[in-house]
């Protein structure tokens, strides 16, 4: 069996019998124009392969795309759930061999079999798994899975060679409801956990591969609070037994497996193509949604002399800190090897840094760190104050110019724990 991603949730299942198209989104933008494929990719429209059959997990118009549906054949057999605004649609289109599907409903082709597994969810949706002489595949694109769902497709298929698996446990509307929009350590937990039951012979992040755009960009720092990096550091540690089998799967990346083996084959889509790797843009920072914490600077303090003292203060001092209290104030972070990062914010730049405290002598590295577990952002001109002992704590804190957050946890293979709480004013301290 060969699974090709074209992106989010949009892929090219062929198996022994047949070509099956799932969720397809052909276009940028799409869901009324606020969100974006991410990564960013190409599709080649015109060499899109012909396919026996539609399937459409559910009626969100990231999976339920009108534009994308009205530009391919109307000839072919389509699966959707027992939705009729979905039904009505597709005949408006031209769609006539609609067939829908009820939980465990099972379609065969020869030796095809394709099952609806069951959703929680209160929108009829399902999961979809793909079976064929050449092993088990198991697409839960945005399904709320049950333990009893597991149960039952365990019973039946007790290997999964392949799991796309819901991983993203998204703040969709939290900051829009005045919800909390700290990290969801409970609804990660209960992906991870449901992970390690089905113990997948391999894995890889599905259904959640988009960015918010124009206007609704802001949405991006509170949405998505796991990277996918972070997503595939936990599941090997999570299920041990899927070894190297953790793929990231960007658009026009390839999965095929036969007999147990599995093979990852980056880019080798027939007619998709990633042209950027725009996940940065993704990153989570709750803590400067809307007001974006700025640097205005008010006491004129000069640009370049706060560049290189802080800098220096950074790259120099704060190591040999760390090193000095490494037994004393920095004892938690680096009995759980957490990554700190720290987030600069000038005029005119922000600059990234972070410190791993599980090396053996700890240095600042630039950049961002999708592993990093606490962060911190401050406005230049009030670090430079303190370092130089112009400005005190509260200038900074309770003037807003210093913010922070963290994604505190230990992966296992029974879930996550939360650490002892790590002192907040350790990562003040620099």
């Amino acid at each position: 069996m060969q699974i090709q991603m074209i992106g989010h949730a949009s892929i090219f299942v062929e198996t022994e019998d047949c070509k099956i198209l799932m969720d397809p989104i052909l276009w940028d933008s799409h869901c009324e124009g606020i969100e974006d494929i991410c990564p960013k990719r190409k599709v080649y429209h015109d060499q899109i392969p012909g396919f026996d059959i539609l399937i459409i997990s559910h009626r969100h118009l990231d999976h339920f795309d009108i534009q994308s549906l009205a530009s391919l054949p109307k000839n072919v057999d389509v699966l959707i759930p027992q939705d009729k605004l979905m039904e009505t649609c597709l005949r408006d289109l031209g769609y006539s061999q609609i067939y829908k599907l009820k939980d465990w409903s099972e379609v065969k082709i020869g030796s095809t079999r394709l099952i609806a597994t069951r959703s929680e969810n209160r929108v009829p949706e399902y999961g979809m798994l793909f079976t064929d002489p050449s092993g088990v595949f198991w697409n839960q694109v945005d399904s709320d899975v049950s333990l009893e769902t597991i149960r039952k497709v365990k019973s039946r298929y007790p290997q999964i060679d392949f799991l796309l698996a819901g991983w993203q446990p998204m703040l969709e509307t939290q900051h829009q409801d005045n919800q909390p929009c700290s990290f969801p350590y409970a609804a990660y937990d209960q992906e991870l956990k449901k992970i390690s039951l089905i113990k997948p012979h391999s894995i890889a992040p599905g259904a959640n591969g988009f960015k918010f755009i124009k206007g609704t960009s802001w949405l991006n720092k509170v949405v998505f609070p796991v990277t996918r990096e972070q997503f595939c550091r936990d599941v090997a540690i999570v299920c041990p037994e899927v070894g190297e089998n953790v793929f990231p799967l960007n658009p026009g990346d390839v999965v095929t497996f036969k007999n147990g083996e599995v093979s990852y084959m980056k880019q080798k889509s027939s007619f998709v193509q990633m042209v950027e790797d725009d996940r940065y843009d993704l990153r989570f920072s709750p803590t400067n949604t809307g007001d974006c914490l700025i640097d205005d600077n008010s006491d004129n303090y000069d640009l370049e002399e706060m560049k290189q003292t802080i800098r220096s203060e950074i790259c120099c001092n704060f190591p040999k800190f760390i090193k000095d209290k490494q037994d004393s104030l920095f004892l938690e972070y680096c009995h759980w090897n957490l990554i700190y990062q720290l987030e600069i914010v000038f005029p005119d730049e922000t600059q990234q840094y972070y410190f791993d405290f599980s090396e053996k002598n700890i240095e600042c590295h630039t950049g961002y760190n999708p592993l990093a577990h606490v962060f911190t952002s401050i406005a230049a001109s009030n670090f430079y104050g303190m370092s130089k002992g112009i400005k005190g704590w509260d200038s900074a804190h309770m003037g807003g110019y210093y913010r922070n957050f963290q994604k505190l946890y230990l992966p296992t293979p029974y879930g996550i724990i939360k650490p002892i709480e790590v002192n907040q004013e350790n990562s003040s301290q620099v």
